[in-house]
């Protein structure tokens, strides 16, 4: 029963950690800041863009 018990806890507690996080894209190569956030404004737009794409094709 101990074994049982010890076997089950360990994969409830190694399967209950943090939420998964966002996956982050590659570094950003950027010759300036003003380049840097030039490019996270593109990528943040594009995803936003994506997303309303997503629900007009889900509505129809």
């Amino acid at each position: 029963m101990v074994t049982l018990g010890a076997l089950f806890g360990g994969t409830a507690l190694s399967m209950g950690g943090s939420t998964a996080k966002k996956t982050q894209g590659p570094p950003i190569n950027a010759s300036s800041p003003d380049e840097e956030s030039f490019i996270k404004d593109f990528l943040k737009n594009a995803e936003a863009d994506e997303k309303k794409d997503t629900k007009k094709a889900g509505a129809h």
